[in-house]
């Protein structure tokens, strides 16, 4: 039977197996030879290990990384809007990190984002989103090198956004991450990616002194910012009927025929999808936000539901009035007809730069 052994392993596996593991083999022998079959054994496990954590630390620990603008939020809003934060976009970094993050991977993800922060390709960011969805576990061994995280906050500026995380290692991580909300430079935590996004697109925003009240409360005031023409808007506005709804009604339903068309005046709706029985939010509309035109325009049923999460009002344009407006209107309704085409055209096109990360 030893013979056996000694023919596979010493020799026949030098054929089968990679240089690297038939010299951990050949080592493991020549211990259980010289000293004793247990310390073999345990030098093999040990050697084992060693070469596992150096292995594994060359992985790149970053799954893949973007920026606000190739990963918008599923916010919606009006397109003028959604453009500026395209060209803000590069002030919100993600990171999409993977694996198992232990000693061996954290410093190696510290050092890298150090890099990136000293050497940005186009701006310093202001927000730095580390999605942890595709991690398998945090070890306890890699929370203190976060600490550097919460140094290279203070010392570059920029928010830390943490999304993705289960409760467990969220528990780890703030014994070393200090969760604030009030300093100039917060730290946050999100159940999803994309109300990360979304915070940081608010935040911006602000900064930005956009305000979405100077373009609610009046049909033609909305018409005009979306459209640039007050005139059009004075000519459209007859054609629109404004809707109320309160919170948890529902507007349309999944399946439902696609007969109007809403703009988003003031509150928040939610595009919800059923999956196999499963509801799913595919975006969230506010303020200048237009929603239900694709079932309108192809005439097929309404691809998904639209529920009330606050108190909104909507301004809806039936196909019948469309067709009124359009004879009567021909131009003015054209430039409305290019606004919806703009705003397909950027949700496309968001689309596509998403797509791109995983090609």
């Amino acid at each position: 039977m030893g013979l056996d052994f000694l023919i596979d392993w010493a020799w026949k596996a030098r054929k089968e197996l990679p240089l690297s593991d038939y010299c951990i083999v050949l080592a493991i022998l020549a211990v259980i030879a010289f000293v004793n079959i247990l310390e073999g054994v345990a030098f093999g496990f040990a050697i084992a290990i060693v070469l596992f954590v150096i292995s594994y630390s060359r992985l790149s620990i970053i799954k893949n990384d973007a920026t606000g603008r190739d990963h918008a939020s599923h916010v919606d809003r009006d397109l003028n809007t959604r453009e500026l934060l395209n060209r803000e976009g590069e002030r919100i970094l993600i990171l999409y990190l993977q694996g198992f993050i232990f000693f061996g991977t954290s410093d190696k993800l510290m050092t890298e984002i150090r890099e990136r922060l000293e050497k940005p390709a186009n701006r310093q960011p202001d927000f730095l989103v580390l999605d942890f969805h595709h991690v398998s576990q945090l070890d306890t061994s890699a929370v203190k090198a976060f600490t550097k995280l919460e140094q290279m906050s203070d010392r570059f500026g920029f928010h830390i956004v943490i999304t993705g995380i289960d409760k467990t290692a969220m528990d780890r991580l703030r014994h070393v991450i200090d969760i604030d909300t009030t300093g100039p430079w917060q730290r946050l935590s999100f159940e999803q990616l994309d109300e990360g996004v979304a915070w940081c697109e608010e935040q911006i925003l602000h900064s930005l002194a956009l305000d979405k009240s100077a373009i609610s409360g009046s049909l033609t005031r909305l018409l005009g910012t979306i459209l640039g023409d007050e005139a059009v808007a004075e000519e459209l506005a007859p054609y629109f009927q404004q809707v109320h709804m309160h919170k948890g009604d529902t507007l349309f339903s999944q399946g439902e025929p696609g007969d109007s068309l809403f703009l988003v005046d003031t509150g928040s709706v939610a595009v919800v999808m059923d999956i196999k029985g499963t509801q799913r939010i595919l975006r969230r509309d506010q303020t200048g936000a237009i929603l239900g035109e694709m079932a309108m325009y192809t005439g097929e049923p309404r691809s998904a539901s639209v529920i009330i999460e606050e108190e909104a009002v909507l301004f809806q344009l039936r196909v019948s009035d469309m067709n009124t407006m359009q004879a009567n209107h021909p131009v003015a309704t054209g430039k409305l007809h290019s606004y919806i085409v703009r705003v397909l055209s950027e949700r496309l096109g968001r689309a596509n730069r998403e797509l791109q990360r995983y090609l």
